[in-house]
């Protein structure tokens, strides 16, 4: 009892500390600013926008990319979830498509569609950053935990599982401590994608590198499968950093061709969803442990 009461503590005690940073952030985070400075009359001439009476909609193509990405990961998540049965390997699946999903929708929705409404509209100077963008950050991180705990299922042993949930936990709360205390500084590189992308590789380079290992050892299918998964997963970023090093989206803008790197991922993300679908939704199952 005393450390049932213990845990409880300790549990109340982080989510108050939680609380207390998301109240600060709430009032801080409208101090980043993009530097050099964009103003509201600025915003749509240096992007695409659609406007209706007072609604401006921030990049109307890829705001259709996006939220359609979010749908179908949204629809994956629920075909692995349908289809879990015992299986914790496709449980851990579904929670991590549901968190891709949700984020994608609020990535999308602060990035792209109502970036004017969320980080310009009333301001003197555009805003960097959002909330909807931290909790986006949060959910991919999150996000990458749970895939670690769903391979652990279907690559791990039981110790193996464990770590994984151990891993999971704590990725996820020092890293959402970080991009609220980001928020509340406030400190740019603490909300940005470049570090939410840096608290998600250390996952990823454990479960590539398992299951390159497991197959040179057991050249089992399922592993294959994982495999390029993985490496569809990888050339997506490729195909995104290229773009992006190489500046086609504004050179695209010029030309009337509504195309960033945004979308580029996105696509590549929808491609790489329709993989998770198709062939791992019939594939996943749990691996036998002693």
């Amino acid at each position: 009892m005393q450390m049932y009461r213990a845990v409880f503590s300790a549990k109340n005690a982080i989510l108050i500390f939680l609380a207390t940073l998301g109240v600060g952030a709430c009032q801080n985070i409208n101090e980043l600013k993009y530097n050099p400075a964009i103003s509201p009359n600025d915003w749509c001439q240096n992007q695409p926008c659609w406007e209706y009476n007072d609604i401006t909609i921030s990049q109307p193509s890829s705001s259709i990319i996006v939220y359609l990405l979010a749908a179908f990961t949204l629809w994956a998540g629920y075909r692995f979830y349908k289809t879990k049965a015992d299986q914790k390997s496709r449980y851990w699946w579904a929670i991590t498509l549901f968190l891709g999903g949700l984020g994608a929708a609020s990535a999308g929705t602060s990035f792209q569609a109502f970036g004017y409404m969320i980080k310009c509209a009333g301001q003197d100077s555009c805003m960097l950053s959002s909330w909807w963008e931290v909790v986006y950050n949060i959910l991919t991180v999150a996000g990458a935990g749970t895939l670690l705990i769903a391979i652990s299922y279907s690559s791990m042993s039981t110790i193996g599982q464990k770590w994984s949930k151990y891993y999971a936990v704590v990725s996820t709360l020092a890293y959402t401590i970080a991009c609220l205390v980001g928020a509340v500084l406030p400190n740019a590189f603490l909300v940005s994608f470049d570090f939410m992308i840096m608290a998600t590789i250390p996952a990823y380079i454990v479960i590539v590198g398992l299951h390159i290992v497991q197959y040179f050892k057991t050249k089992e299918h399922l592993v294959l499968t994982f495999l390029g998964c993985w490496g569809l997963f990888a050339l997506t970023f490729i195909a995104y950093t290229f773009y992006d090093a190489m500046g086609y989206t504004q050179e695209l803008w010029k030309k009337g061709i509504w195309f960033s790197e945004n979308d580029v991922l996105h696509v590549m993300m929808l491609i790489w969803c329709a993989y998770v679908y198709i062939v791992l939704v019939k594939s996943v199952k749990d691996r036998r442990t002693v």
